[in-house]
């Protein structure tokens, strides 16, 4: 019978067994399932996620490579929308919680029946409709254009998935529910933080702080403000950064650092909406928006309330927003250094007309794990070399020789240099120049790839066709 014949949700079945992906597809088909898509690699899955918004995974936990426990942290973090349904011969019931707390959303002991098979897809696509009617009724239309781009003129980037995040912020700003931004160090988060206030069109400000190293007394002083006399040195009335933003937005950093005491008071704020200053018995209404962000995975921490609160993770992430690390949108690198060319440029009193493609060439082959602040770092060093009108990456090539020298390949995503690695000299016999790095870079990722110039591109951060110009090249 064809249950799903009117659904357009795309199906994706992962496992490392050929036959089961088989008999699976036969399964979806036989009940009118028309888009199947099935993935014998777990390191293949993430790529394959990001091609399709609305979608099903049924997961095999017993995976080469990446284990499905490892898969389902990934794709919640990810891909949150995305329900996750656990196909797996263990039938350990620790392992069925363990899972089930990390997000998946039902947990299939193999043999599965057709009716238990179909159950939790139905159940499945259910969710998938609310969540679409939900977006639908807050005015989140990914295909469409932003009703006002200038709230987001601070964030440069072409990147989809960070024109995807600017239609959530959107359709999110009206709520004033409290947002936690997610992200690696250095990648943008208050610039994110201050386009959500931007398009709140709130009126009151935006004020932000950073809450890592602040003992207990010095967060509620400066969060709360403290009433005359509160303690030795309070010699007068102090308003904190609530009442200093009104009606705006409070913007918490580093939120995985807060202390577990602060961590209560926080809480409370969510709650119950009041707060105390320092040596005042009369509750204060706080009327901003509470956004926080951290570099750090706060649904793993949360897990041991002893690192960070589970409740108030929860609510902190009424709204979630996962910022990409640089190395993920490198399209976005040439802007970026442009943009920031002009700037220190003009900070310097220098006229430096463009960016060599050279440099940029050597930028894309960098890992960046500091992000657009370390891009920035490089940049603004250059310019601060330079001597011509144009910048070229003479200026930085030693600074990098010391700071990032060899590869070393991650667990996941693309490989990443490490510091102390090998010296380039050691490996060339002298000092290299740009283009014989670009070959060395170009050569090495072919082998590893096995010749396969996709996944070869990919590693290098640039198209297929640029590969392809570059090998085309190099032929006599």
């Amino acid at each position: 019978m064809n249950y799903f014949s009117n659904t357009d949700a795309r199906v994706i079945l992962a496992d490392d067994e050929q036959s089961e992906l088989d008999a699976y597809s036969f399964l979806l088909q036989s009940m009118g399932v028309k888009h199947i898509t099935t993935v014998i690699d777990s390191r293949k899955i993430t790529p394959v996620l990001e091609k399709f918004n609305s979608c099903v995974l049924f997961l095999d936990l017993n995976m080469p490579y990446k284990s499905g426990k490892e898969v389902l942290v990934e794709v919640r973090e990810k891909f949150p929308h995305t329900p996750v349904i656990i196909c797996t011969a263990n039938s350990d019931i620790e392992m069925a919680v363990d899972c089930l707390k990390l997000g998946a959303h039902d947990y299939l002991v193999k043999p599965i029946n057709v009716n238990t098979f179909g159950s939790a897809l139905r159940n499945a696509l259910e969710i998938c409709t609310l969540r679409n009617e939900v977006m639908t009724l807050k005015g989140l239309s990914f295909g469409k254009n932003l009703n006002c781009p200038e709230h987001f003129s601070g964030i440069i980037t072409k990147n989809p998935v960070m024109a995807g995040l600017f239609h959530y912020i959107e359709s999110i700003a009206a709520s004033g529910q409290p947002v936690l931004i997610l992200g690696e160090t250095g990648s943008g988060k208050e610039l994110f933080a201050k386009a959500i206030h931007d398009a709140s069109g709130v009126s009151g400000e935006f004020v932000a702080i950073d809450v890592s190293g602040l003992d207990d007394t010095l967060f509620s002083d400066t969060l709360f403000g403290h009433k005359k006399g509160a303690y030795t040195g309070a010699d007068k009335n102090r308003p904190g950064l609530i009442e200093k933003a009104g009606q705006g937005t409070i913007f918490l950093d580093e939120i995985g650092d807060l202390n577990s005491s602060s961590q209560v008071k926080l809480l409370r704020l969510l709650q119950e909406g009041i707060y105390y200053p320092l040596g005042d018995d009369l509750p204060q209404k706080c009327r901003a928006r509470i956004i926080t962000a951290t570099n750090k995975k706060l649904n793993m921490l949360s897990q041991n309330e002893n690192e960070f609160r589970r409740d108030l993770y929860y609510r902190l992430s009424t709204h979630l927003i996962q910022v990409p690390p640089l190395r993920e949108r490198k399209e976005d690198i040439p802007l970026l250094a442009e943009h920031l060319t002009r700037e220190a440029a003009g900070s310097m009193g220098k006229k430096i007309s463009s960016v060599s493609q050279s440099f940029l060439d050597l930028l894309s082959l960098l890992p960046f794990p500091g992000n657009v602040r370390e891009l920035k770092t490089y940049i603004f060093d250059a310019v601060a070399q330079c001597r011509k009108d144009e910048l070229s990456e003479h200026a930085v090539l030693d600074r990098l020789n010391h700071e990032w020298t060899g590869y070393s390949p991650k667990t996941t995503g693309p490989d990443t240099m490490k510091p102390g690695a090998i010296d380039l000299e050691t490996i060339f016999g002298h000092f290299p120049t740009l283009s014989e790095l670009t070959h060395y870079a170009i050569e090495t990722s072919l082998k590893k790839s096995d010749n396969n110039q996709n996944k070869a591109a990919k590693t290098l951060g640039i198209s297929k066709q640029a590969l392809s110009k570059r090998l085309k090249k190099r032929k006599p």
